[in-house]
């Protein structure tokens, strides 16, 4: 692989099985503060965004972990959190977003919204989530076969997601085709499909905003609606990109995670056998290191917001900076012979898959708590499950995710 080739292109992941580690291994190695150029064969499918500026790369653990922790020197929210460069409209809606606010104002909203996600809330919330992991194995079980990334692993998710929401159940598979529809970025295929998407998960959001104001529920959504940052009450646009961003991104680290899961655990089977010698005892850690091998994000961005440097490289105010969290759960400082898939890896859970500092995500424990109750599930009842024709990637610079994987396993009488 050159050491020329450019993050910025959609077939890279693809193309690589995954994301390219031989490339950030040479990086960190020789260039651990790496400077990407433009792409001039890249066109952005958003509409005012583009890539005409480049960007340094951070390969690093420590690096990914100090840069993430400083808002202060390097900001979410002069540029946004994605790499693209943005037209003003474009931008003003980035930085309506959770990922996007002013340091201020985004403790303020996660302190409105982070109840549901706190270990006790949550905790009363277990029990639904283990019906629903069995239910969705029930749909399958018996078949020996399905397409586990739509049929079993987005189900999960998503179902939570509208639960936590408030959204209605005849609105959950309209929430669940947006949701995937708008995840796929890069396909120039679905273009017209993928842009509008988002609008219509906004009017979607503005539409339930609407019903929480007239009857206030115990939703995160309601509590956005009538909590207050600062005094004011919440925008619709904040509202709005709050809806779209959990939407996303609040079921593809889940439903991109259970799937990397069954695909490593065919492709190390005695890391599977160990695993099904004891469950309880192995399950949790074996998903913090599909975590850390796998990570579904690929990358988020920050804005250097004066002079400065980054491990001895300078750089200047203004400048694009790309946090690479598959390389970063790969840097060998950090994780011994770190391209070893072992579920017993003592510190697994040190991965940045949820990010790090301010950032760190927020569903991190829903989403764990999620890929334990489905996991549990199908090792147990369908442990021969296998993927069983060619695996399909999705064509991004944002996303480590298998789109199509068929799988075969012996029926659940």
């Amino acid at each position: 692989m050159s050491l020329a080739t450019n993050l910025v292109d959609p077939t890279l992941i693809p193309a690589s099985g995954g994301p390219p580690h031989e490339l950030f291994d040479a990086w960190r190695e020789a260039d651990p503060v790496h400077w990407n150029p433009p792409h001039d064969g890249y066109r952005s499918p958003m509409p005012g965004a583009s890539v005409d500026r480049g960007f340094w790369v951070l390969t690093r653990y420590q690096d990914v972990v100090d840069v993430s922790r400083d808002q202060e020197l390097f900001s979410s929210h002069e540029g946004g959190p994605i790499i693209w460069d943005l037209e003003p409209p474009q931008l003003a809606m980035q930085r309506a977003n959770i990922m996007g606010m002013e340091p201020a104002n985004h403790m303020a909203v996660k302190k409105l919204v982070m109840p549901p996600f706190a270990a006790g809330e949550l905790a009363a919330f277990h029990g639904e989530i283990d019906r629903a992991a069995r239910d969705i194995v029930d749909s399958v079980a018996g078949a020996g076969e399905c397409e586990f990334v739509f049929d079993v692993a987005s189900r999960l998710p998503v179902y939570t997601f509208c639960k936590l929401l408030g959204v209605p159940e005849r609105l959950h598979e309209t929430v669940f085709t947006l949701g995937n529809q708008a995840a796929d970025t890069e396909n120039p295929a679905r273009a017209d499909q993928v842009n509008s998407a988002p609008f219509a998960l906004l009017a979607l959001a503005r539409e339930l905003a609407e019903e929480k104001k007239a009857a206030p529920d115990n939703s995160i959504l309601s509590r956005l609606v009538h909590g207050e940052v600062g005094g004011e009450k919440l925008d619709d646009n904040n509202i709005g990109m709050f809806f779209v961003t959990l939407s996303i991104a609040g079921h593809e680290t889940t439903r991109g995670t259970a799937v990397h899961f069954v695909r490593l655990m065919n492709e190390h089977p005695d890391q599977y056998e160990l695993l099904l010698g004891d469950i309880d005892r192995y399950l949790p850690n074996a998903i913090e290191e599909v975590l850390r091998h796998s990570p579904p994000v690929v990358k988020f961005r920050r804005t250097a917001m004066a002079d400065t440097e980054i491990g001895g490289q300078k750089i200047a105010a203004g400048d694009k900076i790309y946090l690479s969290y598959p390389a970063a759960n790969r840097d060998p400082a950090m994780f011994p012979d770190p391209h070893r898939f072992d579920i017993t890896r003592s510190n697994a859970n040190r991965h940045l898959a949820f990010g790090s500092g301010p950032h760190f995500c927020i569903g991190a424990r829903l989403a764990r708590y999620q890929l334990a109750a489905l996991l549990k599930e199908i090792v147990t009842r369908i442990p021969d499950i296998h993927p069983n024709g060619e695996l399909e990637m999705l064509e991004s610079i944002w996303f480590n995710a298998v789109v199509r994987m068929p799988v075969a396993f012996t029926p659940e009488s």
